[in-house]
C-alpha cells in the first residue's frame, strides 16, 4: 500500500495560486529596498551553533527553540533563526566593506517554536540592515522603509517603538537587580501574548518586583522623564519619534511594553502590526553585535 505522505509539522507547500502572492510581496520588498539603495546578500541556511548560540546573539538557551544537530562530523550545526546574525558574521568577517554598508536579504528561516495560526517553523524573511552608522536618522530610515513598503502593499498598520536603554534604566529605576534584567525582558516580551496577570506571575516566579508593569502600563514618555530625566534612552527615543512626526509618518506610536526578545539589541526597537492583525515585522538597534563576532566596533 503506498505510503501517504505530508509536509513536515510547522513546514507548508505554497501552490502556484499562493506562491504568486509570495512572489508579488517579495518582488515589491525588493525594489523598494533598491530604490534605497540596499544591495542583496545572501548567506548558508545551516550556521554553526556556537554563532548561533553566542552570548548576546541567541544565548545557550536558544538550542530548544532551533533546528540544532550533528552533522556526519560531529560538528555542532544549526539552522538559522533569523537573518541578522549571518548578516552580524559576513560584516565581522569582511572588515573591508565600505560603511555605511546597506543590504537586504529575502529568505528562509527556522524556529523550533510551537506551531499555531499564521505561525510556521520555517518562514520567509525579508531582512533590510545598516552596518556603520550611528546617527538615529538610520534608525529612522529603517522604519520609513517598513513604513514604505507596508503603504505599497496597501495595509493598514502601526509602527510600535520603545528604546531597549529606556527600559533597562526603567527596571534599574523598579529596583530589578542587573543580573535579572534580561529574564525581566523576557517576560514583558510576552505580554501580548500572555496578559499581565501571567508577566506578573513569571516575573514573581523569577523573584522580579511587578512594579516596572506598573510603569510600562502607564505608557508615557512624559511620565517616563520624570523618572529617568534626560537619559539616553529617553533622548534616542524622542528623536526617532519626532524625525516619524517631521515626516508625517502618523502610524509610528511610543509604546512602553516593546521589549523585543533577542538579547543583542541595544538602543531604539520597533514592531510593525496590521491594524487588528498579527505583528508582521520587528527590528531594532545592535550596536554590539558585530564586535562580539570578531569585527571592528560597528554600530
Amino acid at each position: 500500500m503506498a505510503q501517504n505522505f505530508q509536509t513536515v509539522k510547522g513546514m507548508r507547500d505554497f501552490l502556484p495560486e499562493q506562491a504568486k502572492k509570495k512572489q508579488f510581496i517579495e518582488d515589491l520588498c525588493r525594489r523598494t529596498f533598491e530604490r534605497y539603495g540596499y544591495e542583496p546578500l545572501q548567506s548558508p541556511i545551516v550556521e554553526e551553533f556556537a554563532l548561533l548560540a553566542a552570548k548576546g546573539s541567541g544565548g545557550e538557551a536558544i538550542k530548544e527553540e532551533i533546528y540544532y544537530f550533528r552533522d556526519k562530523s560531529e560538528r555542532e550545526l544549526g539552522l538559522r533563526y533569523d537573518l541578522t546574525v549571518p548578516f552580524a558574521r559576513i560584516v565581522a568577517s569582511n572588515p573591508v566593506l565600505p560603511k555605511p554598508f546597506r543590504r537586504y536579504c529575502i529568505s528562509t528561516v527556522y524556529r523550533y517554536d510551537r506551531p499555531q495560526a499564521k505561525r510556521y517553523r520555517e518562514f520567509t524573511q525579508a531582512d533590510f540592515d545598516i552596518a556603520g552608522a550611528k546617527s538615529i536618522i538610520s534608525d529612522f530610515e529603517i522604519v520609513q522603509l517598513a513604513c514604505d513598503v507596508m503603504r505599497l502593499l496597501g495595509l493598514e498598520f502601526k509602527v510600535k517603538v520603545n528604546n531597549r536603554k529606556l527600559l533597562e534604566e526603567l527596571a534599574r529605576k523598579c529596583g530589578v537587580q542587573e543580573e535579572r534584567i534580561k529574564d525581566c525582558f523576557r517576560a514583558i516580551d510576552k505580554l501580548d501574548k500572555i496578559g499581565e496577570k501571567e508577566v506578573e506571575k513569571e516575573l514573581l516566579s523569577k523573584g522580579i518586583n511587578g512594579k516596572i508593569l506598573e510603569e510600562i502600563s502607564v505608557n508615557s514618555l512624559e511620565r517616563g522623564k520624570d523618572l529617568l530625566g534626560n537619559s539616553e534612552g529617553i533622548k534616542e527615543t524622542e528623536e526617532l519619534l519626532s524625525l516619524a512626526k517631521e515626516n508625517g509618518l502618523a502610524e509610528v506610536v511610543f509604546d512602553m511594553s516593546l521589549c523585543r526578545g533577542l538579547e543583542y539589541y541595544t538602543g531604539n526597537v520597533f514592531e510593525v502590526s496590521i491594524n487588528e492583525g498579527p505583528s508582521v515585522g520587528g527590528g531594532g538597534r545592535y550596536d554590539k553585535l558585530i564586535e562580539l563576532y570578531g569585527g571592528p566596533s560597528t554600530p
